[in-house]
C-alpha cells in the first residue's frame, strides 16, 4: 500500500478535524499506532497540531500474529512516520503465530514500559473510540463488571507505575464511521487487519452484531448514550474510591486493605474497596458468587474467606488479605459451563474455530499450556476436581500414560502451586491440567470448527 507524497500527507493530515488538547504541556506523548485506521487517524489528527507535533513519539508493536502481513504493518508505520518526521520505535513480539488476546496485551505492555524508559514519556495516546466504549461496555455487562471495568476506557486513565493512557477520540466524541470517512475525504491510506472481521472472538462477533441492526434497534446516537453512561459510572466509581480512602481502606505495603470501617456501610462501597484490592491483585472480572461471602462478611465485621480466579482472599480481624498459601480443591467433581468463568478455579471454557493460522501456531508450540489448550471433547462432559492419588493420563504426543505427580515435577511447577491447579475431565478421563500438554485422545486433527479452548485464569505457575 502506497502513502501519498510527505507534502500530500501532511496537507491531508491538516484537513482532519481536530482533537482535544494534550493533558500535559511539556513531556513527550507516545503515539500506539498500529497502521490501522483508527491509529493512522489517530496520528495524523495530533500531528496536525502544530504545539503537539514535536512531542510526538510512535511506538509500533508487531504481534507476530499474521506472518507477512504483521511485517508489511511496521513497515507501513514506519513509512508514515518518515514521510510526517516523526521519531519510530519497532517492537515485536519473541514469539509468532496465534496466542491469546492476554498473552498479545501482556507482551504489547511490557513493549509499552521499556520504551516508557527509554524515551521519559509518562502519557501513552491510545486510538480507543466509541465503538470500542460501545463493544467493551457490552462485553463487560455480559460478564458483570463492577463500575470500574463498566467506565472503561476511560478518557484519561492513570496506571500504578505512574503514566497515563489517554484516549483523545472518545474525548471528542468520534466513532469508527466518522474516523474512516474523514480518512477517505482526505486520501489517507491504512492498512487492514483481516483477523479483526473473523468472528473468533467474542468483541468481533459484537461488532457485527452491531453492524447488523444497532442504530435501528438502539436509536443513531446509542453510542454517544454509552459513553455518557460510562462516563457517569466512572464518575460514581471515582466517588466510591475517595470515601474508602477517607475511610482509611487502602492497600497497605503489605499488600493487605484494613475493611473494619465497612461495617454496616452500603454494599457498593464494599464492592469497591473488594475489586480495588483485587485488581491490585491482578485478579480481573470476578463473579458475583465468589464475592457474595466476603461482602456479606465485610458488611457484618466477621471474618471469611472464598476462592477467587483460583485464590483464596480473606478478611480476617477487619483486614482483607489474599492467603499466601494455595487453595487445595479437594477430589469433587465440579461441572464447567462453556463461556461461564469458574471463579472457584479460574478456568474458562469457550467453543472456538482453529483457524489456519491457529492450527500452524499449535502444531509448532508457540503457544503455552501453561494457560491455555485446544482439545476436541463433548462439552456437557466437562468438570473440574483438584488431583487425587494416582491420577494419570497420556499427554499430547506421549506414548503412553504417566502419573501426573511425575508429570508436574518434571515441568518444574513449585510444590505450593500443584494443590492449586484444577483437573479437567471429560467424564472420568482427564483433558488438561494448567502446565502440562492436552489429552492425547482430545487432540485435535487439523483446523476445527467447534473445538474447545481451555483457559485458566489463576494464578501464574512460576
Amino acid at each position: 500500500m502506497s502513502l501519498p507524497s510527505p507534502d500530500a500527507l501532511r496537507a491531508a493530515a491538516r484537513r482532519l478535524p481536530g482533537l482535544p488538547s494534550a493533558p500535559t504541556s511539556s513531556d513527550p506523548v507516545a503515539v500506539a499506532v498500529s497502521g490501522g485506521a483508527d491509529s493512522v487517524y489517530l496520528l495524523c489528527a495530533l500531528w496536525a497540531d502544530e504545539a503537539l507535533r514535536p512531542r510526538l513519539r510512535v511506538l509500533h508493536f508487531d504481534h507476530r500474529v499474521r506472518g507477512e502481513a504483521s511485517a508489511e504493518d511496521a513497515r507501513f508505520v514506519a513509512a508514515l512516520c518518515v514521510a510526517l518526521d516523526v521519531p519510530c520505535l519497532l517492537g515485536s513480539r519473541e514469539g509468532q503465530g496465534a496466542a491469546s488476546e492476554a498473552e498479545l496485551r501482556a507482551a504489547r505492555d511490557a513493549f509499552f514500559a521499556r520504551r516508557r524508559a527509554d524515551l521519559g514519556y509518562e502519557t501513552l495516546c491510545t486510538a480507543h473510540h466509541l465503538d470500542d466504549l460501545v463493544e467493551n461496555m457490552l462485553l463487560r455487562l455480559a460478564r458483570g463488571a463492577g463500575l470500574a471495568g463498566l467506565a472503561a476506557p476511560r478518557v484519561l486513565q492513570v496506571f500504578r507505575d505512574g503514566h497515563r493512557r489517554w484516549r483523545p477520540l472518545i474525548q471528542a466524541g468520534i466513532g469508527k464511521a466518522a474516523l474512516l470517512g474523514a480518512l477517505r475525504t482526505a486520501g489517507i491510506p491504512w492498512r487492514e487487519d483481516a483477523t479483526n472481521a473473523l468472528p473468533v472472538a467474542a468483541r468481533n462477533r459484537i461488532r457485527a452484531w452491531l453492524a447488523g441492526g444497532g442504530a435501528e434497534a438502539l436509536g443513531p446516537a446509542y453510542a454517544e448514550g454509552f459513553a455518557r453512561s460510562a462516563r457517569i459510572l466512572g464518575e460514581a466509581q471515582v466517588a466510591l474510591a475517595q470515601w474508602a480512602r477517607e475511610l482509611g481502606c487502602v492497600i497497605a505495603a503489605d499488600g493487605s486493605m484494613p475493611v473494619a470501617a465497612l461495617k454496616a456501610r452500603p454494599t457498593a462501597l464494599i464492592q469497591e474497596c473488594l475489586r480495588a484490592f483485587l485488581h491490585a491483585e491482578d485478579i480481573a472480572d470476578p463473579g458475583e458468587a465468589s464475592l457474595e461471602p466476603l461482602v456479606v462478611a465485610i458488611g457484618e465485621g466477621r471474618d471469611a474467606g472464598s476462592a477467587v480466579r483460583g485464590r483464596v482472599v480473606q478478611v480476617v480481624g477487619g483486614v482483607l488479605s489474599l492467603r499466601r498459601e494455595p487453595a487445595a480443591f479437594g477430589p469433587a467433581a465440579r461441572r464447567l459451563v462453556v463461556g461461564q468463568p469458574d471463579d472457584e478455579c479460574g478456568l474458562l471454557v469457550e467453543s472456538v474455530e482453529v483457524d489456519e493460522a491457529t492450527w500452524a501456531s499449535l502444531s509448532k508450540g508457540d503457544i503455552s499450556p501453561d494457560r491455555e489448550a485446544y482439545v476436541v471433547a463433548p462439552p456437557d462432559a466437562l468438570v473440574w476436581r483438584g488431583r487425587v492419588e494416582g491420577d494419570r493420563y497420556q499427554p499430547l504426543g506421549s506414548p503412553g500414560t504417566a502419573k501426573l505427580s511425575d508429570l508436574l515435577i518434571n515441568r518444574k511447577i513449585p510444590a505450593g502451586t500443584r494443590e492449586a491447579l484444577p483437573v479437567v475431565l471429560a467424564g472420568s478421563a482427564i483433558l488438561w491440567v494448567p502446565g502440562l500438554p492436552p489429552a492425547e485422545a482430545a487432540r485435535l486433527r487439523g483446523p476445527t470448527k467447534g473445538a474447545l479452548r481451555l483457559t485458566w485464569l489463576g494464578p501464574c505457575l512460576g
